[in-house]
């Protein structure tokens, strides 16, 4: 998708950053760049609030977390939208990275609809901190060649064919997930790691397999990530 030429010189323009899983120090460069320039930025909430005290720009909180949905999609839209019209440059910051489960490609089509210039700056997403937090390699040589990211927010999480899954925000839907890999063929052996805050201090890990957590009446703390496979076994 391209970028679309603004009608209005004086306009602003919104960059997209992926804040990543959530330690500051995993920022890239460019977008630590960006940030430090931004007049405003509009931030999810799997950002560091107290990292973004020591930024001088306007901060505004849009963040959207399972039943606790700050602002609506189209209301985002329209704040950064007005933003930008306003001839300001605009961050929109969010957690892991744009391009992943975080309806970037919305915010950049509407945004480029209306005029508005928009960029994006990468970040670390969740399941590859993850792979480097546990030591955990997702394509280990003679075990696993393909990778699947999958929504596990969904009542009916999928259970893709690829030799190693990762499921983000897969809290509220653990033992569905666990059935829905073994009815699709998984061993009940298949080793499971669950992480909470990947790369914060408070990081947790725990290891399980699927059928461990298909009888598991344990309440883990969110935000979660799900890996499944054998590759876990490997470390």
């Amino acid at each position: 998708m391209g970028n679309y030429p603004s009608n209005n010189p004086t306009q602003g323009e919104v960059i997209l950053i992926g804040f990543g899983p959530g330690d500051p120090d995993l920022l890239t460069v460019k977008a630590m760049k960006a940030l430090r320039q931004a007049d405003i930025i509009f931030y999810d909430a799997l950002t560091n609030e107290a990292f973004l005290q020591t930024l001088p720009a306007e901060k505004v909180y849009v963040g959207k977390r399972c039943g606790r949905h700050h602002e609506e999609q189209e209301q985002i839209n329209a704040l950064l939208l007005e933003a930008a019209q306003k001839g300001k440059n605009v961050v929109r910051l969010k957690g892991g990275d744009p391009m992943v489960f975080a309806h970037a490609g919305e915010e950049i089509s509407f945004l480029e609809r209306n005029g508005i210039k928009t960029s994006v700056i990468p970040g670390i997403t969740t399941a590859l901190a993850l792979a480097a937090e546990a030591k955990v390699s997702l394509t280990y040589r003679g075990i696993s060649s393909s990778v699947a990211f999958i929504n596990g927010h969904s009542s009916h999480p999928e259970a893709p064919i690829a030799d190693t899954l990762v499921y983000y925000m897969g809290a509220s839907h653990l033992r569905t997930i666990a059935k829905e890999l073994i009815d699709a063929g998984r061993k009940a052996s298949t080793p499971v790691l669950l992480a909470y805050n990947v790369s914060l201090p408070d990081e947790q890990f725990y290891h399980l397999t699927l059928g461990a957590l298909l009888q598991s009446q344990v309440t883990y703390p969110t935000p979660l990530t799900v890996l499944v496979g054998e590759v876990i076994s490997q470390k």
